[in-house]
C-alpha cells in the first residue's frame, strides 16, 4: 500500500467503500437474519404446544431447550451485527483521519466518491 499522494488517495477511497458499502450490506444480511428468528420464534408457542389427546394445553418439553437455542443464535448473530457496524464506523472514521494528513489523498479520496454518486444517479 502506497502511503502518500494520489494512490494513497485511491487505498483510501477503497477502504470508505469497504466501511459504507460493503460492512452496511453485510449487517443488514445479520439483522433480516434477526428479524427471521424472531418470526418463527413468534409461532414456537403454538407450534409446541401438546394436542389435547396427550394431555393438551402445555407446552412440550422440547419448547424450553428451543427458548435456550432462539437466545443463543440470535445473541450471536446480534453480537456480529453490532461488531459489523462498529468496524464500519471505525474504518471510515480511519479512512477520513488518514485523509485529513494528506491532501493529495483526500483530493482523490473526493473525487472517487464524486464520481461514484454520479455513476450511481445514472444506474
Amino acid at each position: 500500500m502506497v502511503h502518500q499522494g494520489k494512490e494513497f488517495g485511491v487505498d483510501l477511497y477503497e477502504l470508505e467503500k469497504v466501511a459504507k458499502v460493503d460492512f452496511p450490506v453485510v449487517s443488514a444480511d445479520y439483522g433480516d437474519a434477526i428479524g427471521s428468528c424472531d418470526r418463527v420464534l413468534g409461532g414456537a408457542d403454538r407450534a409446541m404446544r401438546r394436542p389435547e389427546q396427550f394431555g393438551g394445553g402445555a407446552l412440550g418439553p422440547v419448547h424450553q431447550a428451543y427458548l435456550d437455542l432462539h437466545e443463543t443464535m440470535t445473541g450471536f448473530l446480534k453480537e456480529t451485527k453490532t461488531n459489523l457496524d462498529d468496524t464500519a464506523a471505525a474504518l471510515g472514521t480511519a479512512a477520513q483521519h488518514y485523509a485529513g494528513t494528506d491532501q493529495s489523498a483526500s483530493d482523490e479520496l473526493h473525487r472517487r466518491a464524486r464520481l461514484d454518486q454520479a455513476l450511481d444517479g445514472k444506474l
